[in-house]
């Protein structure tokens, strides 16, 4: 389970950033908590997580084509389907949940592993990336919910397990930064940060705003889409048999 010194710097963070949301909402702009911890997450610039929160707008995002949320939704499927049959093998009294909503992130999928009194024994969630991107700061939100995270890259056939508390060194420090950044702007003392996300800004009052000229959209080519789509359907069976057999051996 997550040790209670975690457990405590949680509890810390998510009472700052309620009592930062109260501090920065108004009668026709609520704010909470969770959007305080979406902001600081989005942005390292203090200046703009205020800009985002008062105005409750997004940085202007890359227009996705559905063929990315299709591969995601389809391996998810498939990871379930496999694990769900792996588990009745094992006759584990165990919970399956999709797209589960933890105290700091959503699960793709969430396995929890009962004890014989039926209480939580180990929180199992495995994450599933169809692309090539890898987010760093949900990777440490998601151990911060959870016993382990089975990370799954279906384009490139790895899977990982990381166990919590091997890295626990590393999400405490990370939450104390956070926390003192959050007193910080409690106290109303915001740093201006400068670089590339200075091109994505969205607050044109900004003076250190900067404009980009490349388009938002990104789409393959008919060549590259052929190699993504190919890579995809033949690599797909041999990772969800790795990620489920890593799951096995953790439970």
């Amino acid at each position: 389970m997550i040790p209670s010194r975690l457990q405590d710097l949680q509890s810390e963070f998510i009472d700052l950033s309620c009592e930062f949301a109260r501090k920065l909402s108004t009668p026709t702009n609520k704010v909470d908590g969770r959007d305080v911890i979406v902001a600081l997450e989005k942005t390292i610039c203090d200046e703009e997580a205020f800009w985002l929160l008062r105005s409750r707008n997004n940085r202007a995002e890359s227009a996705i084509d559905s063929y990315w949320t299709s591969k995601h939704e389809y391996a998810k499927q498939k990871v379930v389907e496999r694990l769900a049959n792996r588990l009745h093998d094992l006759r584990l009294p165990t919970e399956i949940a999709t797209e589960s909503q933890g105290t700091n992130a959503r699960q793709d999928i969430l396995l929890t592993v009962k004890k014989p009194d039926g209480s939580v024994k180990k929180r199992v969630a495995l994450e599933i990336k169809t692309g090539y991107r890898l987010d760093f700061s949900q990777l440490e939100r998601l151990m911060r919910d959870s016993d382990v995270v089975v990370l799954i890259r279906a384009e490139t056939g790895h899977v990982t397990t990381l166990r919590s508390r091997r890295y626990d060194a590393l999400l405490t420090e990370s939450l104390r930064n956070r926390i003192g950044r959050l007193r910080r702007l409690v106290e109303g003392h915001a740093y201006a940060i400068q670089g590339r996300g200075c091109f994505m800004c969205a607050n044109v009052s900004c003076p250190f705003k900067r404009r980009s000229t490349r388009s938002s959209r990104f789409t393959l080519t008919n060549d590259h889409f052929d190699m993504d789509l190919d890579t995809f359907l033949r690599t797909l069976h041999l990772v969800i048999d790795k990620a489920v057999e890593s799951v096995a051996s953790e439970i």
